[in-house]
């Protein structure tokens, strides 16, 4: 059977942990320029355009979270989680999930002109098309992208991801100063797609094979689907629930508060999602390659379960006490409405992110059909709750999707761990530290603030603030049973990746 050097991992198998840690540097070392770059756009454009040129655009998104979800039908994390593969397999997978994607953006192109009317908006027949030209491309290159990741080649995909960040902020700046309105908005988008797609293709030159003949093939690509389909399965469920409520403000409330919901969504997922995405694809690739070692798989998944909680736990909580001020250095005046709705959906993520993990376990040890049937349980909840909150606008929309992720939270994980090699006693020592101490900064950085004098400078009122909550945060990890272990740790895994590196 012919072999494709693009899928060669035998490499990483000798020195899985060393590259796994330098993966994980790698990302995270590129996260501070990815987050100048985040906020640098989003600040200049938001003082620019209105909440309303927002709004237009969260309108599609839903749409497109959706085709998103149904798109490659899985196969393109089948194909980074899978031990063995061959190009026949992959060259098959291309073709069945081109003609899923064909399909995908038939429906997209028929929806613009409905979507349209449903919110009563002309200007977005063009926009979804324009987004739908964008899916397209990025629908081409999944398998390219999936090479990468399966051979762990982060550093490759950073700079193929910040070169197309940089270009495309740039000409959504220049596009709003110019007078685009949202159409800014929707060129930064697809031009950053674009630019990555292109990336993959000169980086991962893979062509796939015509003539697919092999039995062997064919057995092993239903194992593929199987996979794929229960994954496709669970995000189109989830999505749903996850864009329910932006569709339920955008029809009920119009483009401006739509605007704010999404705004304050975004920021409050923030920093989340610069720790959980980036770790995300190391994770899947190295606990994948450590099944047949359940201790392994266990301390892998411990480590770096610990390593994301540790990140975003504190960012989310000091986020929640300062939002005021974070909003109105990073936005504007103009954003205050959204405070609130940043401030309940920071409590959402913050006990979501406890399941959003979850996703890791299940993709990892190939469960995806028990993913598929806990969001059977999960997306019906949020909708009904959601709907109930839609009574009350944007913020009873906010609060009712918070109330309903909070409620899942334990549930959830308890689901996962029915099936995982990994430990309720696992989970539990990975969580603890980065959660407790987080709230209890939190708590006392507000009481703090009470007492101490306010700044007329919001960035001096912000230095001081996350002073202290760093300062607190440390000091209780020093205290916690089991803190001190796990700073040891993580201090020996950089002391062994810098021997190894020289």
């Amino acid at each position: 059977m012919k072999i494709n050097r693009h899928l060669n991992t035998d490499s990483l198998r000798s020195d899985l942990k060393r590259r796994s840690l330098l993966s994980g540097l790698i990302n995270f070392a590129s996260q501070p320029i990815k987050l100048v770059l985040g906020i640098g756009s989003t600040a200049i454009l938001a003082r620019i355009l209105t909440p309303g040129d927002f709004g237009l655009v969260a309108m599609v998104a839903p749409l497109l979270a959706l085709a998103d979800s149904l798109s490659n039908f899985g196969l393109e994390t089948a194909a980074v989680q899978k031990e063995e593969l061959d190009n026949e397999q992959l060259s098959l997978s291309f073709w069945l999930s081109l003609k899923v994607n064909a399909l995908i953006v038939g429906l997209m192109v028929i929806m613009a002109p409905i979507l349209a009317h449903f919110y009563g908006k002309q200007e977005l027949i063009g926009i979804t098309l324009l987004m739908t030209f964008s899916f397209l491309v990025v629908c081409l290159t999944f398998v390219h992208k999936s090479l990468l990741k399966r051979q762990m080649r982060f550093g490759v995909l950073t700079i193929i991801e910040v070169i197309s960040q940089v270009v495309a902020a740039a000409i959504a700046i220049f596009a709003a100063y110019k007078g685009w309105s949202y159409w800014a908005l929707v060129l930064q988008l697809v031009v950053m797609q674009l630019i990555q797609s292109i990336g993959y293709l000169i980086i991962c030159p893979w062509l796939p094979e015509k003539q697919i003949k092999s039995e062997k093939t064919n057995v092993n690509l239903q194992a593929m689907l199987s996979y794929g389909a229960h994954l496709t399965g669970f995000r189109f469920l989830m999505r749903i629930g996850m864009q329910l409520d932006r569709i339920l403000v955008g029809y009920l409330s119009g483009a401006t508060a739509l605007g704010l919901y999404q705004v304050a969504y975004k920021w409050s997922y923030f920093s989340f999602e610069q720790v959980y995405f980036p770790l995300f694809d190391v994770a899947v690739s190295s606990f994948s390659r450590t099944l047949h070692d359940t201790n392994l798989y266990r301390s892998y998944c411990r480590k770096g379960l610990m390593l994301l909680f540790t990140l975003c736990m504190p960012a989310l909580t000091f986020s929640f006490v300062e939002a005021q001020n974070l909003l109105v250095l990073l936005l504007g005046n103009q954003w205050l409405e959204a405070v609130p709705l940043f401030q309940v959906l920071s409590i959402a993520i913050f006990f979501g992110s406890m399941y959003r993990v979850t996703k890791w376990l299940y993709v990892s040890a190939g469960q995806t059909q028990q993913q598929f049937r806990w969001g059977l349980i999960h997306t019906p909840i949020v909708i009904v709750a959601v709907a109930i909150g839609s009574q009350w606008g944007a913020i009873g929309v906010a609060t009712g999707y918070t109330t309903a992720t909070c409620l899942l939270t334990f549930p959830s994980v308890a689901f996962c761990l029915k099936t995982s090699p990994l430990t309720a006693k696992d989970f539990l020592a990975a969580v603890f530290c980065p959660a407790f101490s987080s709230i209890s900064t939190a708590i006392i950085l507000y009481l703090c603030k009470q007492i101490l004098p306010s700044f007329d400078n919001t960035i001096i009122t912000l230095s001081v603030s996350f002073l202290i909550f760093c300062i607190t945060y440390i000091l209780f990890w020093f205290v916690l049973p089991g803190g001190r272990k796990a700073i040891a740790e993580v201090w020996q895994n950089i002391k062994q990746l810098r021997k190894k590196s020289n």
